[in-house]
């Protein structure tokens, strides 16, 4: 009986990482390429979302070389990525700005404005306001009006790479649910985005990407993307999560009392605990991480990281 694999590629802020792993677990090969991150003024920070795509691509690809395997072998590919900063797409899926990092503090005044709601948006999507999604969006929509109008849909990393490997279009751009706590516009427990939110801040829910599980098939490698990255044209694409949450499940917090501590470019502490409860206290954030047995992830196989970024200015 022929073996099956699955792939799993980390988007990163310092590089990123693809590995290849058997049904049973067993790392076949992997492969890691140094980001190029850029300092257009002080305090932004800045990807090139053709960067991005291109170092996944590279990675696959030296991944499939390395292993030796038949690409046709090849069940599903994922991808988990950086989680609190936006990229976006324009209808055909052309970039109408860079990927802002959750480095970029170019938001700060924004972040103002929405602690004027911290209470609500903490018990809706389970966050606090802070370098995010949300701040982010007020940016681009009060800063950059102009080029807020050509964006279809705000996108994280992983959903940039995986819908443009399927060919998607704009309209079809997705964010899993691991990611909505970041938001500031999400009723996080029910999965969907909140017109509650979104009225405050006068948000247009069209910029927003629809939202989906993490083990949802989003599309197909096109043949475009297989000849690039040497994996079978029609090879299943899952959503994947966010960077963290494919941490947590790879260590297996799944239960609650249990603990993680994250030591990467930025150094996290998680906890595990029951539903989320309203009220007052400081602020705290809810990852709804998967935990299915047929989600196409790397599970935080690939988390670790290089010292030392490879920084290249504007």
């Amino acid at each position: 009986m022929a073996k099956t694999y699955l792939i799993g590629v980390d988007l990163g802020t310092m590089g990123t990482k693809a590995g290849i792993v058997d049904a049973d677990g067993n790392l076949v090969a992997e492969a890691y390429e140094e980001s190029k991150l850029y300092y257009p003024k002080p305090g932004w920070v800045e990807q090139d979302m053709d960067d991005i795509y291109g170092a996944a691509l590279r990675t696959i690809g030296a991944c499939v070389a390395q292993s030796g395997i038949d690409p046709s072998q090849v069940a599903g590919i994922a991808f988990d990525g950086q989680m609190a900063g936006i990229g976006s797409v324009g209808p055909d899926w052309d970039t109408p700005t860079g990927y802002d990092s959750w480095l970029d503090a170019r938001c700060g005044p924004y972040i103002t404005r929405l602690k004027a709601h911290e209470q609500q948006i903490i018990a809706l999507t389970g966050g606090p306001p802070t370098i995010s999604h949300g701040a982010k969006i007020l940016w681009w929509m009060h800063e950059r009006p102009d080029v807020f109008r050509r964006i279809a849909r705000f996108v994280q990393p992983g959903g940039y790479v995986a819908g443009r490997m399927a060919g998607l279009r704009g309209e079809e751009a997705f964010v899993d649910l691991t990611y909505l706590h970041f938001s500031c516009f999400s009723d996080t427990e029910a999965g969907a985005w909140s017109d509650e939110l979104l009225g405050l801040f006068g948000v247009d829910r069209n910029k927003l990407p629809r939202i989906v599980n993490s083990w949802d098939v989003i599309g197909r490698v096109t043949a475009e993307a297989a000849a690039a990255s040497g994996l079978k044209a029609g090879t299943p694409i899952a959503a994947g999560c966010g960077d963290q949450a494919a941490g947590m499940l790879g260590a297996a917090m799944v239960s609650p009392g249990l603990v993680f501590d994250v030591a990467g470019t930025a150094s996290v502490f998680f906890g595990v605990r029951g539903p989320l409860r309203d009220g007052p206290g400081p602020p705290h954030a809810v990852h709804r991480a998967p935990a299915r047995p047929r989600s196409v992830l790397h599970a935080g196989l690939y988390q670790r990281r290089r010292a030392e970024p490879a920084l290249v200015p504007r």
